[in-house]
C-alpha cells in the first residue's frame, strides 16, 4: 500500500530538516511529487503554525481594540465551529502590537484541553482534503516534537496522555499509509553538543529557558545545559517506548556515528519499498 504521507523526527540536530529535503529531491527524480512542509511553515496543511486561536468574545475584542485594521482582521479570520483562526504570521502592513496580540492566543498557548481538540481537527481536515494521488507529503516536526512540547515541557502532563492524543492521531492519517522516519542517538549528550555549540548564543539562551524552566523542567528541578540534556533524554526514551505502541510504520534509525550514506541508503529502501 502506498504512503502519502512522510514524518520526519527526532531531536534538534539529527539531521530532519536535510534529510525532508533529500526526501523530496529523491521522491521527485522518480517522478513523484512531493509537497514539503517544515517546521516554522506558517503554510503548513496539519500543524498551526504562528496562528491565533480565538473565542467569540476574544475576536470581538481584537475588533474593537484595533479597529483601523478590523478589514484585515477580518479577512485573515478563518472560523471553524466556535473558535476564529487568524495566521499572524501571514499579516502585513500592520502593527507589531496587533501581531503580538494575537500571539498571545497562539494555538500553542491554548489550554492542553483545548489544544488537543484544535490540532486533532486540523489532522482530521487535512486527511479530508487530501487527494491520495500520486503526491507526497513531507512533515518534519509536527507529528512528535511538537505534540511532546507541548504536553510533556510546557504542561509536565503524565506520558500516557500524549500516547493516547497520538494513537487517535494515528488512527486519524491511517488511510494516508504513512512512514515515520525516527531519527536517535544512544549518546544524547555527545549527538547534541556539537549542534548546541553551533547555534547562536540567543537560540542556546531561547532552547534552555524554554525547556527546563516550564513543567516539566520545573517540576523536576532540571537547570542550564545540563538539564536541557537531561530532559533531550528523557524526550528520547519516553518517544521511543511511545512509538513502539503506536499503528504507524516507522524506520527506526540510530544515527549518533554519522554515516548518512549508509542511513539514507536505509531511507531510500524503506521509502521505495512504500511506493511500489
Amino acid at each position: 500500500m502506498k504512503s502519502n504521507l512522510i514524518i520526519v523526527e527526532g531531536i534538534p540536530g539529527s539531521g530532519k530538516s536535510t534529510t525532508a529535503h533529500f526526501i523530496k529531491e529523491y521522491l521527485e527524480s522518480e517522478g513523484i511529487t512531493a509537497k514539503l512542509f517544515q517546521e516554522g511553515d506558517s503554510r503548513h496543511p496539519a500543524d498551526y503554525e504562528s496562528t491565533a486561536c480565538l473565542d467569540e468574545d476574544q475576536f470581538n475584542n481584537i475588533l474593537e481594540r484595533f479597529s483601523e485594521h478590523r478589514e484585515t482582521i477580518q479577512e485573515a479570520a478563518e472560523k471553524k465551529g466556535h473558535h476564529y483562526y487568524i495566521s499572524y504570521g501571514q499579516l502585513t502592513n500592520v502593527d507589531s502590537s496587533l501581531t503580538d496580540q494575537l500571539a498571545s492566543y497562539d494555538v500553542y498557548e491554548l489550554n492542553l484541553d483545548t489544544f488537543e481538540e484544535v490540532s486533532y481537527h486540523y489532522w482530521k481536515e487535512f486527511v479530508e482534503k487530501t487527494e491520495f494521488s500520486d503526491e507526497v507529503y513531507i512533515f518534519e516536526c509536527c507529528f512528535l516534537q511538537n505534540p511532546f512540547t507541548k504536553f510533556i515541557a510546557m504542561h509536565n502532563a503524565e506520558p500516557k496522555r500524549l500516547e493516547n492524543y497520538l494513537k487517535k492521531i494515528s488512527s486519524l492519517i491511517s488511510p494516508m499509509n504513512p512512514l515515520l522516519i525516527y531519527f536517535y542517538q544512544d549518546n544524547v549528550e555527545q549527538s547534541f553538543h556539537h549542534v548546541y555549540k553551533e547555534r547562536s548564543q540567543e537560540w542556546r539562551e531561547f532552547f534552555t529557558e524554554y525547556h527546563v524552566n516550564q513543567g516539566y523542567g520545573k517540576a523536576n528541578g532540571l537547570k542550564g545545559y545540563l538539564g536541557l540534556v537531561e530532559y533531550l533524554e528523557m524526550r528520547k526514551n519516553q518517544e521511543l517506548s511511545i512509538l513502539e505502541d503506536l499503528p504507524i510504520s516507522r524506520e527506526l534509525v540510530e544515527n549518533g556515528e554519522g554515516d548518512w550514506e549508509m542511513y539514507y541508503k536505509r531511507i531510500k529502501e524503506a521509502i521505495s519499498f512504500r511506493l511500489s
